[in-house]
């Protein structure tokens, strides 16, 4: 027994001295690490956020979350103290989220965005850690916005609604009853619209045509009738002015005749009647009988045999 005991304690010692060893060399290279602090303000719940829980920037696990703490001032403030690499370039349009992981229930701290030509947060904060103020999950908007779904669904649910809903399915189901035993009646007044629609589209392509042929008529005919109309009416221009200019010129003569000659032409006429009607009689007897006219005989005439 005395001979085993010194081989335990020196395995003991072996052991005790490469865990020291191994923490040493741990505790090292934490110390030797470098972080940047930062105070993520969240306005609403963590729920599934941790101490130790990732911290990412753009989906890359550059920290975690080192303490979590409630505003003294303003109960409803959570205030996240993280620790990041160093060369994270968080700038000062950099938001923070807070971001489940897949259905597990667990939360992390996602850091997004942040214009190539914004500095450096950390370079223009006068704090040690600096603030940044966390937006509104995506998973959040959606459980605030889900009681006004809820809301909305309930009312759209109520009692009312469903009556009204069942008597349109009611008069629907009235409808299709009705176009049922009717559905002779109805194909017939679908043809007749069939076949109104077929002398509609008949007349529009007449009326299609017409008006083709007015454009053709207007771009071809029109310019060649128009000249012909205008001709027509410069000659009637200078007709009647031929005929003022005679008019001008034979006043005094047209006026003697309308005074003298108008007076004489009445009695002309009157005797131009009567030897008219003379020459009417005259041809009237010699078609009768031109033998006697001429020759003073007249014809015998024919007396029928008595029976």
């Amino acid at each position: 027994m005395e001979t085993r005991a010194p081989y335990v304690m020196i395995g003991a010692f072996v052991m005790i001295s490469i865990a020291a060893a191994f923490l040493f060399i741990l505790w090292l290279g934490q110390s030797q690490r470098e972080f940047d602090e930062y105070d993520i303000i969240f306005t609403e719940r963590v729920s599934g956020l941790s101490v130790g829980a990732a911290v990412r920037f753009n989906g890359i696990q550059k920290g975690e979350v080192d303490e979590l703490s409630i505003d003294p001032d303003d109960p409803s403030i959570v205030i996240a103290r993280v620790r990041v690499d160093r060369d994270t370039p968080v700038k000062t349009d950099t938001k923070a989220e807070l971001e489940f992981v897949g259905f597990t229930g667990l939360a992390i701290i996602q850091f997004v965005g942040g214009s190539a030509n914004a500095p450096l947060l950390k370079d223009v904060s006068d704090e040690n850690a600096p603030n940044i103020r966390a937006d509104t999950s995506g998973f959040a908007a959606f459980l605030e916005g889900s009681g006004d779904v809820m809301a909305q669904a309930n009312r759209l649910l109520s009692d009312d609604n469903i009556n009204g809903i069942s008597g349109i399915i009611a008069n629907i189901e009235t409808m299709t009853a009705v176009f049922a035993e009717n559905d002779e009646e109805i194909s017939e007044t679908l043809r007749s619209i069939n076949t109104i629609t077929s002398d509609l589209a008949q007349v529009t392509n007449k009326l299609d045509a017409a008006a083709t042929g007015l454009q053709t008529f207007m771009e071809s005919d029109a310019p060649a009738t128009m000249e012909e109309v205008e001709a027509l009416l410069t000659e009637s221009r200078a007709l009647m002015t031929d005929l003022r200019a005679i008019t001008n010129e034979n006043r005094a003569s047209l006026r003697l005749f309308a005074d003298q000659g108008l007076g004489q032409v009445a009695p002309a006429l009157g005797e131009a009647r009567r030897l008219l009607r003379t020459l009417d009689a005259m041809l009237r007897e010699i078609d009768r009988d031109p033998n006697a006219y001429f020759f003073g005989e007249r014809a015998p005439e024919y007396v029928g045999e008595e029976e």
